[in-house]
């Protein structure tokens, strides 16, 4: 899909590709002026409007938009990493905290698409309130629940839309983490078995009136032009991920300021990603004599397709927090090779 909005915007087995199906046209049509300006390039009409409907379909992707839809998919799914539990307080009572994530996911360079010219890229961030509840005071030590939420609406480069998410998980720890003295110094945090469930939603469309503007440069033997196209019409892209995530994961607290950890997880992820666009527009170019602008003619776009994403995929994540006695802060990477990395952050408070 259009780059511009890749970029704003916008895992229990191997991975498997979600069940696929997308089609996608562009048809352009080229004003008197647009004709002229192929003699002005030095090329032919015919090589004009090819090259026009080559760079429009290239900024909307529409011959990839299987790619596009599983990477935008993935990123979604991966945006809820790390925002919902806690990996190194080892806190005995209440935790509440904020926190954020920005994942990217990529299609063209994921498993055997790596030699890809092109690579399409899915990017969702996401924000979460979160709460725990260690289940000491029952005499379970060992559990704790979590649970995170999060909704907003706003707007994106026209579109306008909503972001939702959810989740609860379990976590298990075995062994008890060091306590005493020696605790200040270095503390072992014991082995912990985390699964859940989390759920998130983007949905965004373009309103009524407005224009989706398209830049790219048309390149003759004797000049190049600048083109925009401002289309109008029918845009809207949404993907809901369901994600059942097995994680084990262990910590240490040094000097009790810092605290490490790392594990992995298998992650099963459900879901999918649609797009459905139609969309006309005028496109303008520059002449290279003068510096003119010229109504090239008119391009319609359209684009159909859902998409699944990985079905399942192991990860590795690590990450730091910094202990200001009831004040922890942290800082998250998880990673699945080839397809998708995020970035957790946040603050959260124990009670």
């Amino acid at each position: 899909m259009k780059h511009v909005l890749v970029a704003a915007v916008v895992a229990a087995a191997l991975a498997v590709p979600g069940v696929a199906a997308a089609q996608g046209t562009v048809t352009i049509t080229l004003t008197q002026d647009g004709q002229d300006l192929a003699n002005a390039l030095g090329i032919s009409v015919t090589q004009l409007q090819q090259d026009t409907e080559d760079a429009i379909a290239e900024a909307y992707d529409v011959n990839r938009v299987d790619d596009f839809l599983r990477a935008f998919a993935d990123a979604t799914s991966f945006s809820n990493r790390g925002i919902g539990v806690d990996y190194a307080a080892n806190a005995d009572g209440l935790m509440l905290g904020v926190s954020g994530n920005v994942a990217v996911a990529v299609g063209d360079l994921g498993q055997d698409e790596a030699g890809a010219d092109h690579p399409v890229a899915g990017v969702a961030p996401n924000l979460a309130l979160m709460g725990g509840l260690n289940f000491s005071r029952w005499d379970l030590p060992q559990l704790t629940i979590y649970g995170n939420a999060f909704y907003r609406s706003g707007s994106l480069d026209k579109l306008t839309g909503s972001i939702t998410s959810v989740g609860a998980h379990a976590q298990y720890k075995f062994f008890s983490p060091t306590r005493g003295k020696k605790a200040l110094v270095l503390q072992w945090g014991g082995f912990d078995v985390t699964a859940g469930v989390e759920m998130s939603r983007w949905a965004f469309s373009l309103d009524s009136g407005d224009a989706l503007e398209t830049g790219f440069t048309l390149d003759g033997t004797s000049g190049s032009s600048d083109v925009t196209l401002a289309a109008q019409g029918t845009f809207a892209l949404s993907t809901t991920a369901v994600v059942v995530p097995l994680e084990a994961t262990t910590s240490l607290r040094l000097l009790y300021f810092l605290s490490v950890y790392a594990g992995g997880g298998i992650d099963v992820q459900l879901g999918k990603a649609s797009l459905d666009a139609d969309l006309d527009g005028t496109m303008t170019a520059i002449r290279p004599s003068d510096g003119a602008e010229v109504n090239m003619g008119t391009a319609q776009v359209q684009v159909t397709g859902e998409h699944g994403p990985s079905t399942g995929e192991g990860r590795v994540l690590a990450g730091v927090q910094a202990n200001f006695w009831k004040l922890k802060t942290f800082v998250q990477l998880n990673f699945m090779p080839v397809r998708s990395a995020s970035v957790a952050f946040g603050l959260r408070l124990v009670l």
